[in-house]
């Protein structure tokens, strides 16, 4: 009676382990499917952030510092961003124009922004503002810049 009594429990635990392990699974794949790397981000569209940026002179609410994503637990690396912080695009960091490719002045203060951003690893598509209103788009990670009228 002991044996079997070990035995049903040895089942039992087994059982409950096998459900663990396919439930966890289980929510893996449905993280991993939650968002469509196809889809741009609602938000982060060219037009839509230029067109914020023009308005009110800073990015719209949906965009978060490098700093404060990795805070949150995004890992640039594994292209995170949407697992950690669904809805959210990195943007408002200073972006330093130290090959002095944009127009420098005065106290002019350049920052960047993802455009276009699909989840997973960031692309190259950025917006380029400035304190002063202007703004640039670049496509090719910062190789080339478009001045925006």
């Amino acid at each position: 009676m002991k044996a079997f009594n070990w035995l049903r429990s040895r089942k039992l635990m087994m059982a409950v382990a096998v459900i663990a392990g396919l439930c966890g699974i289980a929510g893996q794949i449905v993280a991993k499917t939650t968002h469509n790397p196809g889809t741009i981000v609602t938000g982060t569209e060219e037009k839509t952030v230029i067109s914020y940026l023009r308005q009110n002179h800073q990015l719209p609410e949906n965009y978060i510092t490098k700093k404060k994503a990795r805070e949150a637990g995004w890992d640039a690396r594994s292209g995170n961003l949407c697992d950690v912080l669904p809805g959210k695009a990195i943007g408002g960091d200073r972006f330093s124009n130290r090959e002095g490719r944009l127009p420098s002045a005065n106290k002019r203060v350049w920052r960047e922004a993802d455009i276009n951003y699909r989840c997973g690893r960031r692309g190259a598509d950025r917006v380029l503002f400035a304190s002063d209103g202007l703004i640039y788009v670049s496509k090719d990670h910062y190789q080339n810049f478009v001045r925006v009228e």
